[in-house]
């Protein structure tokens, strides 16, 4: 029997974080198998678990993969040049807009899925993702101090982004035109509440 390559095994693990996302997105967690996944990707069962040790894990480092856009926003905004009720303007409209657009997502917490799945994820796993989260939040929280946002305590600022982002996600429930309208003025009073005292 012929040894997989690096560049195959490059494959598989990149198939099975796009083939995963695709039947995550289209028909949920609990309805999509560790069958369907490795029969969308076209490799053996037992290869599967050469790379996760579950389905809980392969949608874990699935969710990793589509968080990696939040770094991503958030290295762009520290580039900026603009003043500090700009900059949270600027951040609160790009990650509206990305979640708005990404399926993935959309689906994972209207379908309520994620409580259930983060108590079956290992422990650990869930410690050092919540460590590199809370790092890379205080850099930007630092930084964003630094050009003048009033809140003093990191914690409270992390909470009310992360809080406001996910609104987004409720944009049918709250019905057009009232969404749109409501969030124009809800980023306007939070960029502006948190500094109108240096500006």
């Amino acid at each position: 029997m012929a040894r997989i390559t690096s560049e195959q095994r490059k494959q598989i693990y990149e198939a099975l974080l796009i083939k995963g996302k695709e039947l995550f997105t289209q028909y949920g967690f609990s309805k999509t198998s560790i069958d369907d996944i490795v029969n969308a990707c076209g490799i053996a069962k037992g290869s599967f678990y050469t790379y996760y040790s579950s389905k809980e894990e392969l949608f874990y480092a699935v969710l990793r993969k589509e968080e990696e856009v939040k770094n991503i926003i958030i290295s762009e905004i520290m580039q900026e040049s603009l003043p500090p009720k700009e900059l949270l303007i600027r951040f609160f409209e790009t990650s509206f807009k990305t979640i708005e657009q990404n399926p993935f997502l959309q689906s994972l917490y209207q379908r309520g899925e994620y409580e259930r799945i983060v108590k079956r994820l290992p422990k650990e796993l869930l410690d050092n993702h919540a460590k590199e989260d809370l790092d890379s939040s205080l850099d930007f929280v630092k930084f964003l101090q630094e050009k003048g946002v009033t809140e003093d305590d990191p914690e409270v600022l992390i909470g009310l982004f992360r809080t406001t982002i996910l609104i987004p996600l409720h944009r049918q429930e709250i019905g057009e035109p009232t969404f749109s309208k409501m969030m124009k003025k809800m980023i306007e009073c939070l960029s502006d509440g948190l500094t109108k005292h240096r500006e």
